[in-house]
């Protein structure tokens, strides 16, 4: 029996928790910590070429999906079949593992920042990996209680965020533009021209890791009211919201702090510390505040982006995939096991960048930047068979109710352009360090290594489990 349809997600929720679950302000931070002022027109490259096409594909998969759980299995099985359904799955559930490993790391260093206004790990950065360690085991254990529940708190935050965004880019921008002694300093075409050299492709990645996560709700389209109507236009409806946010966040950030003054770690702190003096309120009072509500919100997320995947992965895969503990659920959905599976292997990959700590990187900075590297790259692979797909199932017909294009080749040439931007993306994300003098071989290594180890792992895991159910392929 259906739920009753009061129950039901509707297109507000569900663009919220997309919106919550992707939209970040750090990112604008940490792209203009990397590329200045060109990262306005970055946004602009990467939304058009890669967010909204990408968007768009998702939608369609899921106005076709919604008599499925409607996770990206089910989109990447109908083009590319079992087998590379499961290689692109678990690599997006690998994607996942190591943002949740960069995100458990760094909510320390927001903490600090949020409390004191000082980043007090910047001479203690090997204290992070151990928290981050203790902060898995408690949200884990929360995330247990499933996703829905934390569905209605991410609505609340999603629209207490944008307020604060709201203000963020409001007033800067209507002060730069109607009070004397407040400008767009800074801006000329040079600024805002990328310079497109190895540095630059090398943090491309993180412009396409800020504007990723449209599929977080696809597994929820079946709690959808009206999925095939609605679903696709939440998704499209957060698209453009989100777009929209980077592009106009950016702007404001720049009224408010001179970019070369922007830090990764107190970025944030010192962007609504300057907001608050603007608006003539406790500076300091207000940044804390601000940053430390920002700071529950990424929290939210966190423990959709800990549910969600899990779903997708252990929901869908065809019977035989994986052992048994790793599938099974409650009532509710929630698979127990599979999330202290997950928080083990969140665990042990924590503790990885402890030793580039130990043997050279040296505070926060540096560590962030190591981490949105790993993160950024392991985050576009499953982007790569999300293309693939798409274009193998178009080629195969597929007829959804809702179509980015009509005609089959538009169609297809637009996953082109995500399967390449995707392939850049990953390529780019270590070219720059391949370029220095001296080479940070541990860093490449966990950089490029790291994310196709665990797919291989998946491999394995997958082989073993069809080897202990006497099969070679899965049920359907």
């Amino acid at each position: 029996m259906s739920r009753p349809a009061a129950k039901k997600m509707s297109i507000t929720t569900i663009s919220m928790l997309i919106v919550v679950a992707t939209f970040g302000i750090l990112n604008v931070i940490d792209n203009m910590v990397a590329l200045g002022l060109s990262a306005i027109p970055s946004w602009f490259l990467v939304g058009f070429l890669y967010f909204l096409p990408l968007a768009l594909i998702l939608a369609e998969f899921a106005s076709d999906s919604t008599e499925e759980s409607g996770g990206i299995y089910s989109y990447m099985e109908r083009g590319l079949g079992p087998t590379w359904a499961f290689v692109g799955t678990w690599s997006y559930f690998v994607a996942n593992v190591v943002y949740l490993q960069r995100s458990f790391s760094l909510l320390p260093v927001r903490a600090s920042v949020a409390v004191s206004g000082v980043d007090v790990f910047e001479s203690a950065a090997w204290a992070l990996p151990p928290l981050g360690i203790v902060i898995c085991i408690v949200l884990t254990l929360v995330s247990t209680r499933g996703v829905k529940l934390f569905s209605h708190l991410a609505d609340w935050v999603g629209r207490g965020t944008l307020l604060l965004v709201g203000l963020l880019i409001v007033v800067p921008i209507g002060f730069a533009l109607f009070t004397k002694g407040v400008s767009f300093a800074g801006y000329s075409r040079e600024a805002l021209t990328p310079t497109l050299n190895l540095e630059y492709f090398s943090t491309f990645a993180w412009l396409l890791f800020a504007v990723a996560g449209a599929e977080v709700a696809a597994p929820y389209v079946k709690e959808t009211r009206d999925p095939k109507r609605s679903f696709p236009r939440a998704i499209l409806l957060s698209t453009v919201l989100i777009g929209a946010l980077y592009v106009l966040a950016t702007i404001a950030v720049s009224v408010l702090v001179p970019v070369a003054s922007l830090t990764k770690s107190t970025g944030l702190y010192d962007v609504f510390t300057g907001l608050g003096a603007m608006l003539h309120l406790p500076a300091e009072l207000f940044g804390r505040a601000a940053t430390s509500f920002i700071m529950i919100g990424s929290v939210a997320a966190y423990i959709i982006w800990m549910e969600s995947p899990i779903r997708a992965m252990f929901a869908e895969v065809p019977k035989g995939t994986f052992p048994y503990f790793l599938t099974r659920r409650d009532e509710e959905g929630t698979h127990h096991q599979a999330l202290w599976s997950q928080a083990l292997v969140v665990i042990a990959i924590t503790l990885i960048p402890l030793l580039s700590i130990l043997t050279g990187t040296s505070g926060s900075e540096a560590f962030i930047g190591l981490l949105n590297d790993l993160t950024s790259l392991s985050l576009v692979i499953p982007y790569v068979f999300i293309a693939l797909a798409y274009i193998r199932a178009r080629r195969k017909g597929m007829k959804a109710p809702f179509q980015m294009a009509r005609s089959n080749s538009v169609a297809i040439g637009i996953g082109i352009v995500v399967l390449v931007v995707s392939a850049l993306g990953y390529f780019g994300a270590g070219l720059f360090a391949l370029q220095a003098e001296t080479i940070d071989w541990f860093y490449v290594g966990v950089v490029y290594a790291g994310p196709v180890a665990l797919i291989g792992l998946g491999l394995m895991l997958r082989a073993w489990s069809l080897k202990a159910h006497g099969k070679l392929q899965p049920e359907a």
